[in-house]
């Protein structure tokens, strides 16, 4: 694989560089992957979850039942996150 170079006015020429493989990391939950414990629901790109203190693994809670209090049951909340989506460019990001 050659290795891009910048020409005069500070461009990347050459072929762009592959992209590394996805590295999902536990901590932070990904669309498709990260599932509602109370009501088994995949939450939206975007959506707040809160993640629980379970008897083995954390569970994750959505923020319909968390705001309900039916989550209640899994546990210790945690921390909270929002559901990334695994190809990264969607992620929703606030607003400053």
């Amino acid at each position: 694989m050659e290795a891009a170079s910048a020409d005069t006015h500070g461009k990347l020429s050459g072929p762009a560089p592959a992209p590394g493989p996805f590295v999902h990391h536990e901590e932070h939950p990904i669309d498709g992957v990260v599932r509602c414990a109370v009501c088994d629901r995949f939450p939206l790109v975007g959506e707040q979850v809160t993640r629980h203190e379970g008897r083995g693994d954390d569970e994750w809670a959505c923020e319909t039942c968390e705001s309900s209090g039916r989550s209640a049951r899994l546990g210790a909340v945690a921390g909270t996150d929002r559901v990334r989506s695994i190809g990264g460019a969607a992620n929703v990001h606030r607003a400053a």
